[in-house]
C-alpha cells in the first residue's frame, strides 16, 4: 500500500515537472556564443551607419556572455522598413537591435497614414548615443544666402522615405514659416542625398546632422560651396553660435510651440531599441551594456577620431521622453499633422 502511494506521488511530480518550462537562462548564459545584430535603417556610409558601427564595436564586451556583434544595413522607407522588421518579424530574443533615424519614434504620432507598424511606447529603448543638432544646407549654385531667401525662392531638397524627417521637416517649415521647399524623396540614405547635391539634382538638404556634416564637408563650408541656413533642435550647438535656431524664427508663440514639438526628436539623436516582448532581464542587460559602452575610453577616443559626438541618453530617459511627447494635447498634434501632410515627388531609383 505504501509503495503504491509513493509511486503515485512520484508519478504526479513527474507530470508536474514535465509541464513546467526549463529553468530560465541568465543573460550571460543566453548571449554566450551568440551573435547580436544591429540593423541600420539607412544605406552604408551615413552618420547613422557610422554611429551604429561605433557602438557595435565596443558594446559586446559589456553584454553578459560577450557575444559577437555585427551590423547590417536594411534601408527602405527612411528607416520604417527596418523598424517594422525588428519590431515584428525578427525573433524577440534580444539578439536584434534597431538603429533607426531619430524621427522614427515620432512617425506614428505625427503621420497616421505612414507605413509604421510599431508602437514606440511599447518598444524597449536601449539608449541614444547623442543629442543631435541638424542644419539646413544648400549648395552655392542654389543662389540662396540666408534663411530669409527661402520665403521668396523655391529650393529643392533631398529626402529618404515618405513620412520621415528629411521629408516631413521641410514641409512643416513650409506650412508654418512659409519656406518655399520642394522635396524629392526616395534616396536610400545620407550618402545618396549628398551625391544628389553634388550632381545638382537637388539644391540641398532640409535636415543634415551637424556631426555627420562637419567632418566630411568642412572645406565646402569654409569655401562657401555649401551654405548653412539655420540649425534645428531645442538648443544651439556650441560650434554654431551665429547660426539661427529655427525655433527662434517663429513669428509668434503658436508657431514656436509647433516647432518645439517637431524638434523634440533631436534630443534623441542616435536611438537604439529592441522589440517589446524581449525578456526583461535581457533588456536590462543591454541597457547596462550600452550605458557602460558610452563611458568606454576606447570608444570615446575612437569617436573623437571619427568626429562623432557622444552625449548619451539612457533607455529609461528615452522611454520617459516619449511618454511626455505622446501625452501632447491632441489639438496641437493635429495641427502639426496638418502642417506635414504634403507628399514629396519620388525619385525613381537608378535614374
Amino acid at each position: 500500500m505504501q509503495s503504491s502511494s509513493l509511486f503515485a506521488v512520484l508519478a504526479a511530480l513527474a507530470v508536474a515537472a514535465a509541464g513546467q518550462p526549463a529553468f530560465a537562462q541568465s543573460p550571460a548564459e543566453f548571449y554566450k556564443g551568440k551573435t547580436v545584430t544591429f540593423y541600420v535603417g539607412l544605406s552604408p556610409g551615413g552618420g547613422y551607419d557610422q554611429n551604429a558601427r561605433l557602438v557595435a564595436k565596443y558594446i559586446g564586451k559589456y553584454i553578459p556572455g560577450q557575444p559577437e556583434v555585427i551590423v547590417k544595413n536594411m534601408p527602405g522607407g527612411g528607416g520604417i522598413v527596418m523598424t517594422n522588421y525588428v519590431a515584428n518579424a525578427a525573433p524577440k530574443d534580444g539578439l536584434h537591435i534597431g538603429a533607426p533615424q531619430r524621427g522614427i519614434p515620432f512617425v506614428p504620432l505625427l503621420d497616421e497614414n505612414s507605413q509604421a507598424k510599431y508602437d514606440p511606447l511599447k518598444l524597449n529603448w536601449i539608449g541614444s548615443a547623442n543629442a543631435d543638432t541638424s542644419v539646413a544646407v544648400v549648395t552655392k549654385k542654389a543662389g540662396v544666402k540666408s534663411w530669409k531667401d527661402l520665403k521668396t525662392k523655391e529650393v529643392i531638397v533631398a529626402g529618404t522615405g515618405v513620412g520621415t524627417e528629411s521629408v516631413v521637416v521641410p514641409y512643416v517649415l513650409r506650412n508654418i514659416l512659409g519656406f518655399k521647399y520642394k522635396v524629392i524623396a526616395g534616396y536610400p540614405g545620407g550618402s545618396e542625398m549628398n551625391l544628389a547635391m553634388q550632381r545638382g539634382e537637388v539644391d540641398g538638404r532640409g535636415t543634415f546632422s551637424w556631426t555627420s556634416l562637419k567632418p566630411h564637408y568642412k572645406e565646402w563650408i569654409e569655401s562657401g560651396e555649401m551654405v548653412i541656413l539655420y540649425q534645428q533642435g531645442l538648443r544651439k550647438h556650441p560650434d554654431l553660435p551665429n547660426v539661427p535656431l529655427v525655433t527662434d524664427l517663429a513669428e509668434n508663440d503658436d508657431q514656436k510651440k509647433l516647432l518645439e514639438l517637431q524638434f523634440t526628436a533631436f534630443e534623441l539623436g542616435r536611438p537604439y531599441f529592441v522589440a517589446d516582448d524581449v525578456p526583461a532581464d535581457r533588456v536590462a542587460a543591454l541597457r547596462r551594456a550600452f550605458d557602460q559602452a558610452m563611458k568606454d575610453k576606447e570608444l570615446l577616443a575612437d569617436a573623437e577620431k571619427q568626429n562623432l559626438e557622444v552625449n548619451p541618453a539612457t533607455g529609461e530617459e528615452m522611454q520617459d521622453m516619449l511618454k511626455r511627447v505622446y501625452a501632447t494635447p491632441k489639438a496641437l498634434v493635429a495641427r502639426l499633422q496638418e502642417a506635414s501632410k504634403e507628399k514629396p515627388d519620388l525619385k525613381v531609383l537608378g535614374k
